[in-house]
């Protein structure tokens, strides 16, 4: 470690990189099979949207050796665990742990995705952790290195470095980038109960047939192309479980399904999303909905995964050399 600017063995800073981190919804999700591990294997289509959450993460100073000193904050007040539990916590550690780094770090998130929605908020914002602290260490890591420790927190992480429109394998993380969804308007709606992930999908019967992958690379590109279309393949095995014991989601879904070309639950719920064309006037349908659902949003696609806003991380003498 360059030793400039070391005093007992820390050097302070103030460097600052402020993020927008995207939702998204799965516009195909399949299990195929249970996993020794506990998990399950999936096929699922993954698509970042026009909804963020954004954070600002500021290194105040950086030392040698030692665990990294990181603090949260969230808000609105609870929408988020505000400690080791959040998950862009547990991303920073990571990230100082793997590449021997250390300093204090504070984490300001403040969330617009809802949780337990099945919208990845959580996951975005631990991939938006991620990518700052690369910014702050100045370590230059390549997209595939950020991905690689991105798979040791979650699923859906490693989605949210690059975004836009993939194909995920195995749990989610193996991903085959496609062309990107260019239209549309994502109806989102969240009801006023959350869903575990692990519940779900620990009470998702697979049977004694193992699912075939039915997405095909060659078959989704002119889909796309046309997205939405009433001929789009996708759908969510999820639904088997969540809709029986939750009537008012299954009301809404039979409602959009009737108006919309797409419309099905996000990952395990409890958000429900349809896409209409870019040409829909939707006000009427929004304003109707509004009165049974507490979350109601109205967004395009988005065509990337988390975004630099702003990058304070060099002062006009830092600006020719690495750090640290």
């Amino acid at each position: 470690m360059n030793r400039e600017g070391f005093h007992k063995g820390r050097r302070p800073l103030e460097r600052v990189v402020a993020l927008r981190a995207p939702a998204k919804v799965n516009l195909h999700l399949e299990v195929l099979k249970r996993r020794p591990d506990g998990y399950h294997d999936l096929e699922t289509i993954l698509q970042t949207i026009e909804l963020f959450d954004t954070l600002r993460v500021t290194l105040h100073e950086v030392y040698a050796g030692g665990e990294p000193d990181i603090s949260i904050r969230v808000r609105p007040h609870g929408a988020a665990p505000a400690d080791e539990a959040n998950l862009c916590w547990q991303a920073a550690r990571l990230f100082c742990r793997r590449l021997r780094l250390s300093g204090r770090l504070e984490i300001d998130l403040e969330k617009e995705i809802p949780s337990g929605a099945g919208l990845g908020g959580g996951s975005s914002d631990a991939a938006a952790v991620l990518i700052a602290c690369d910014r702050l260490f100045d370590s230059g890591l390549e997209l595939t290195r950020l991905e690689q420790l991105a798979t040791e927190l979650g699923s859906d992480v490693s989605f949210f470095v690059r975004g836009g429109t993939a194909i995920g394998h195995g749990t989610g993380s193996r991903l085959i980038q496609l062309p990107r969804v260019r239209s549309g308007q994502f109806l989102v709606l969240k009801p006023d109960f959350d869903l575990s992930t692990s519940a779900v999908y620990g009470q998702l019967k697979m049977g004694l047939t193992v699912r075939r992958p039915a997405a095909n690379i060659q078959s989704i590109k002119p889909l796309i192309a046309r997205f939405p279309t009433t001929a789009w393949f996708g759908y969510n095995r999820l639904e088997e479980v969540v809709l029986p014991s939750r009537p008012e989601l299954q009301r809404a879904l039979r409602q959009l399904r009737e108006i919309a070309p797409v419309a099905m639950l996000s990952g395990s719920g409890s958000a429900v999303f349809a896409v209409f064309t870019k040409n829909r006037s939707l006000p009427f349908v929004v304003k109707e909905l509004a009165r049974r659902f507490t979350f109601v949003r109205n967004v395009g696609p988005y065509p990337a995964g988390v975004e630099i806003t702003e990058d304070r991380t060099r002062t006009p003498t830092e600006r020719d050399r690495r750090f640290p």
